[in-house]
């Protein structure tokens, strides 16, 4: 089963920019250009190639042959039946023909794997497009987690100029001492510092996205995300436990279905290992002429004339004698292919008695192969449900982790207001308004940082219940 379809996000139709991607678009071009797919979809050209000679198995051959040569030296010639010792050119052609009649069904196991061959191909590259989808995901969550980090770290940059302005006031008035002017620039600079590092942070996940697309050039410069949809939390439900996700993964994610096939495919080798001790029958026709310079036609009949003989028992005999030489000259090469036709019909019949141990081998092997089969989809099943209740435990979680850093947040912009208005008072100094300011920015990152970890965990688990990833 395919779960890489994406639901688009409201905002992406705000946002202008050829070089502006949603989940969606990075999707599809993922599915169109990602090496590692290509990779898998050579499969299942591969697969139809085995499923197309599998069938070509049950078919019988034909094959044309010719030769010409010249012989030197006594030999009997075949078109003659004379012994030739001359220098005699000669040449053969032929066709023929052979087919498996019987085989310990053989061809027709071989069909049947090339078939299972042909979907286990196809179902890798379900399980490609599903690896794509989710590590686009992750790169895609990741470039959206640094832009929301760089809006924060310039509001407070952007904080903190107002702050230098106003102490700078206060300074030139006398209403305040330089020292607290010297705190402020001290906040601006690391302010500066971190909407720097942010930048870097967004150019870095912008890179690793478009390297996860396979994007170079024009393409990979400057690429940019979609804003995710503005009721992002409100569409992140967290089911009561792991049990409908599990049971979904087990019944319908293409790691299952491979592995059953490969089990499937194990006990047709065990089958084909088994027919190697079945009897073998083979028929094969062949047609074939030749030409041989030795070949001789008469031209001129030699004349023949009948004289009577009597025997030592005086018996008479009648006896032709040649009494006029024929004419002869080499027969045509028409002529000679015309009548030196000849046809063969054969049937074979080969049974396996004894042969060093190699079937019985090639049987136990197979048997091997088959408990291996079995143990890998038993291991695929235990990782996939512990991936499943792994990704469960993760996203709930995230979910307690976020909601605390949330009332958190909402605790440090409340310390915040008060810190600002008491230092805007002359209350406290700059070095603990700094430390508000500090102790905001943190809570703002965590909450940030565990908002997106809880959003994407817990599209992990929609995936493993069979949802479309969505933002």
């Amino acid at each position: 089963m395919l779960l890489v379809s994406v639901v688009l996000a409201p905002a992406w139709s705000q946002t202008s920019g050829s070089n502006v991607w949603s989940l969606q678009r990075c999707l599809e071009h993922a599915l169109e250009h990602n090496l590692q797919l290509k990779q898998a979809e050579l499969g299942i050209v591969r697969g139809q190639l085995g499923e197309l000679s599998a069938k070509g198995a049950f078919l019988p051959n034909l094959n044309a042959s010719s030769s010409y040569g010249v012989n030197i030296g006594q030999r009997i010639d075949p078109f003659t039946n004379t012994f030739a010792t001359d220098a005699v050119q000669s040449s053969n052609y032929g066709m023929s023909s052979g087919v498996t009649l019987f085989n310990g069904f053989q061809n027709h196991l071989n069909l049947r794997r090339a078939r299972l061959g042909l979907e286990l191909a196809q179902t890798n590259v379900e399980i490609a497009q599903n690896n794509v989808a989710l590590s686009l995901a992750s790169g895609y969550l990741n470039v959206l987690f640094q832009k929301e980090f760089l809006t924060i770290a310039q509001l407070n940059a952007e904080a903190t100029g107002r702050q230098v302005d106003r102490v700078q006031k206060l300074v030139n008035a006398g209403a305040a001492a330089e020292s607290d002017l010297y705190d402020v620039l001290a906040q601006q600079a690391s302010d500066a510092s971190s909407v720097v590092a942010a930048e870097n942070g967004v150019t870095l996940a912008q890179l690793a996205l478009a390297q996860l697309l396979q994007l170079s050039g024009d393409d990979a410069d400057g690429i940019d995300v979609a804003p995710p949809s503005d009721d992002l939390l409100e569409t992140t439900q967290l089911p009561l436990s792991a049990d409908a996700a599990v049971a979904f993964a087990r019944n319908a994610f293409p790691d299952m279905k491979a592995a059953e096939l490969q089990v499937t495919d194990a006990y047709l080798g065990l089958d084909l290992a088994k027919a190697a001790r079945l009897p073998r029958i083979n028929g094969s026709y062949s047609v074939g002429s030749g030409y041989s310079q030795n070949r001789q036609t008469a031209v001129v009949d030699p004349v023949y004339t009948n004289f009577t003989i009597e025997t030592t028992q005086g018996i008479p005999l009648t006896v032709p004698v040649e009494t006029s030489e024929g004419v002869y000259e080499t027969m045509s090469f028409q002529d000679q292919l015309s009548n030196n036709v000849n046809q063969s019909i054969f049937f074979s019949l080969s049974v396996p008695l004894f042969n060093n141990f190699g079937i019985h081998t090639n049987i136990e092997r197979a048997e091997v192969d088959v408990l291996s089969a079995q143990l890998a989809k038993d291991q695929t099943e235990q990782a996939l449900t512990q991936t499943v209740e792994q990704a469960y435990a993760d996203a709930r979680a995230a979910q307690r982790t976020f909601e605390a850093n949330d009332r958190a947040l909402e605790a440090a912009e409340l310390a915040m207001t008060n810190a600002e208005a008491r230092f805007e008072a002359g209350a406290i100094s700059a070095l603990e308004y700094a430390d508000a300011r500090t102790r905001l920015d943190n809570a703002r990152i965590n909450a940030l940082r565990t908002q997106y970890d809880f959003v994407f965990k817990t599209r992990i688990l929609d995936f493993y219940l069979g949802r479309p990833l969505s933002l």
